[in-house]
């Protein structure tokens, strides 16, 4: 019997942002090197990238679905988004802003990113594009199936930031 008063695994440690993500994704990023290495890279890299984007797309409806009211209009989507780079600021996780607002377009600029930061410290910003960033395009359609998504750069592929332009299909 543990003498302990919590629960020793719902301890609290003292780490940073950037190394809480490191430590995440350094073994992470092993395997996908070491599954590149059996598989051949276009194998290993097909099979992370279609992952992901599972993953992403479910997430994705899912916050959806946790709306108060569902997504009828390009006015819910973009008093998502703003919801969305509001807790993005707030968790440390990116920096972003709203840089034009239309009836018909959202554009976002990413100027930092710890995905980015924690990949280009692994070398591996070809393993963080393909689990972070590809399959945002994927993602917008989840929003609503009316959403799409432009984008030219990605701070993971060595810009100057993220170029999201989310605009309503007709």
């Amino acid at each position: 019997m543990s003498k302990h008063t919590i629960d020793r695994f719902d301890a609290k440690i003292e780490t940073t942002v950037a190394q809480h993500f490191l430590d995440m994704h350094e073994k992470e990023v092993a395997v996908i090197r070491e599954m590149e290495r059996v598989l051949g890279k276009e194998k290993a890299d097909t099979i992370v990238s279609r992952w992901s984007e599972r993953v992403s797309v479910e997430s994705v409806k899912n916050l959806v679905k946790a709306e108060k009211r569902p997504i009828k209009n390009f006015q819910d989507v973009k008093a998502l988004v703003r919801r969305w780079v509001e807790e993005l600021n707030d968790s440390n996780m990116e920096e972003v802003s709203i840089t034009e607002e239309t009836s018909d377009k959202c554009a976002c600029t990413v100027t930092e990113c710890i995905y980015a930061r924690v990949f280009k410290q692994l070398k591996a910003t070809d393993i963080g594009y393909l689990r972070f960033c590809e399959h945002d395009f994927e993602s917008a359609k989840a929003i609503h199936p009316q959403v799409g998504l432009k984008r030219t750069k990605t701070l993971m592929q060595g810009n100057d930031c993220c170029d999201f332009v989310y605009h309503w299909n007709k």
